[in-house]
């Protein structure tokens, strides 16, 4: 018995099957183009019967109806013309309106896993789709197939014009395929170095009040100009190659319209047809030339819509190559369980964590400590589900955090970084985690973490907008909104990396009496510190070093084997 699998070249990406559906509309837009093309050769039309027509009878009648009719034509070409942009123009709102919550989506997904650079490129790309959908080069690769119809008519007309065509297209051609060798590779640098400048531009003002404070403006202008300036030597490049290709092929089109009316010209002299050939025959070169043409001038339009395409694409398929579609079961109650831990970085040459295996009951704290670059930061965001775990894995109630995570499943966990970033205008949409969900569990939250009264003390309460990122509040209060969003709707599992690092004593005070609450209702929490005082309210206390867990047990027995100072007696 054999067993046939087949599997698909191109993987079904949300850009794939959006492509796909537009494929009917597409067929319209060609249909069109059918007619546009075909309405074009009513000029030739209007020569040839005016020579064969109107001068040998000498009929103003006839002139003026055959007038009329071409005009009609031309009008309904142009009309032809102008339905078929509008029509490739709605595509691409189509697929930006279908496509952008996804991409989105998978762009904030790719910057975890692996460049955020990358993955804002990525998103530029959808945009970069669309303007090449509005442009007018998406049209006129429409025109390319009838270039071979028009050269045809040519030879119909007589086999030495259809040569001269046949011949001009080709060397244009090659001038086409000699303008994607020729900018390929610039190009490709161009983008690069001007992704890398938007990414450092980004960083830059990040950072700016670190930058303003030491005087870094004209170091930091500098990196990023250079970047730019690296793009921009790369686009000259690519520019200037495709305006000398340009130019030559104007100069072949231009030469073969000469020899074209020439030839022409000498068969009517040599008794092979009728003087209407010579416009016929330019205006048939003219119409099989002009695509090619055009599609050199805008190879360059088209080879930025492959890329983006291109990396739109790959980024899909990774996301997609990462994530499970299996229904996954919503966490019990049973506390966390790290068993056998390990990650490491990506051609590192050293692992971060090795083998870690931890197990907590529901409501149990445990704090992580250690010396810097021990592993505790990174094992936090694994516990968070921000990492995925090299081998080993984390269960949450008996889930694994990372299928936990693709299955939509987050609400279960809460996460406080080190390097806090609130999203959202409103205090009420910055706890509820923008979900637009009750806004009694942002009040729950707020109360979880002791911040109700201070925010009713507000103006505007609950609506007080906090400015983009929060930049209109201190570090402090940044970082109590962020331990109440990690604490909105009750999570099974609480992760704070370093949650008391800018908080006064009545901000540790307020912290202390947060985590007992949680503790109370039943949530694991995790905390990753370098300051001792919170270890009063922890139950466990686990000391790494050098990625592993040197030591782990209840905290009065660790605090009093391994951190308590040694006592001094006097002589």
């Amino acid at each position: 018995m054999t067993t046939n699998s087949t599997k698909p070249s191109h993987p079904q990406t949300h850009l794939v099957v959006a492509l796909r559906a537009c494929a009917g509309a597409f067929g319209l837009v060609f249909l069109y183009s059918c007619g546009y093309n075909l309405f074009l050769l009513a000029p030739s039309i209007y020569l040839l019967q005016i020579y064969d027509r109107v001068l040998s009878s000498r009929s103003a009648d006839t002139l003026l109806m055959l007038t009329i009719i071409i005009a009609i034509a031309v009008l309904v070409g142009s009309t032809l013309d102008i339905v078929r942009r509008a029509a490739l123009s709605r595509i691409g709102s189509w697929l930006d309106h279908r496509l952008r919550p996804m991409v989105l989506t998978a762009s904030f997904e790719y910057a975890a896993r692996a460049d955020t650079g990358a993955a804002s490129e990525c998103y530029r790309d959808l945009a970069a789709l669309r303007q090449f959908l509005d442009s007018p080069a998406s049209s006129l690769f429409f025109d390319v197939p009838w270039a071979p119809v028009f050269l045809l008519l040519l030879f119909l007309v007589h086999p030495l014009l259809g040569t001269i065509g046949l011949v001009s297209a080709t060397a244009l051609l090659l001038f086409a395929l000699l303008t994607e060798l020729a900018t390929r590779e610039p190009l490709a640098h161009a983008n690069l170095a001007l992704s890398r400048s938007y990414l450092r531009f980004a960083t830059a003002l990040k950072n700016i009040e670190v930058i303003r404070a030491m005087g870094m403006q004209d170091g930091a202008a500098l990196i990023v100009y250079r970047d730019a300036e690296m793009a921009r030597r790369s686009q000259d490049v690519a520019m200037h190659r495709t305006e000398i290709i340009l130019g030559f092929s104007k100069s072949i089109r231009t030469l073969a319209q000469i020899l074209m009316m020439g030839s022409a010209t000498w068969l009517v002299l040599a008794g092979n047809g009728s003087p209407g050939i010579i416009f016929v025959a330019s205006l048939l070169l003219g119409r099989g030339l002009a695509p090619i043409e055009g599609a050199i001038g805008a190879w360059r339009s088209f080879t930025f819509a492959r890329s983006a395409f291109d990396r739109l694409n790959r980024m899909l398929i990774t996301v997609a190559s990462g994530q499970d579609a299996r229904m996954v079961p919503m966490p019990e109650p049973n506390g966390l369980v790290l068993d056998h831990v390990s990650y490491i970085q990506p051609f590192a040459n050293r692992p971060i964590l090795t083998d870690i295996t931890l197990r907590l009951a529901p409501g149990e704290c445990i704090a992580l400590i250690g010396p810097s670059g021990s592993g505790k930061s990174t094992l936090g965001r694994i516990l968070a589900g921000v990492l995925p775990a090299t081998s080993g894995c984390v269960l949450l109630g008996g889930v694994d955090i990372s299928a936990l995570r693709l299955c939509g499943g987050t609400r279960h966990v809460g996460y406080l970084p080190q390097d806090i970033e609130l999203f959202g205008g409103a205090i009420k949409d910055v706890i509820g985690r923008l979900d637009g969900g009750d806004p009694g569990k942002a009040i729950d939250a707020a109360k979880l973490v002791g911040l109700h009264e201070a925010i009713m003390r507000l103006p505007r309460g609950y609506e007080t907008d906090i400015g983009e990122g929060g930049n209109l509040l201190l570090r402090a209060q940044r970082q109590q909104l962020g331990l109440a969003r990690a604490a909105y709707g009750n999570p099974s599992l609480v992760v704070l990396d370093d949650p008391n690092s800018s908080l006064d004593y009545d901000g540790e005070r307020m912290l202390f009496q947060a985590i007992e609450r949680m503790k109370s209702r039943r949530m694991t929490v995790v905390i990753i510190t370098h300051r001792m005082g919170i270890l009063s309210v922890t139950d466990k206390i686990a000391i790494m070093r050098n990625g592993t867990v040197a030591a782990f047990g209840d905290s009065e027995r660790i605090y009093e084997t391994y951190l308590q100072p040694p006592s001094r007696t006097g002589t």
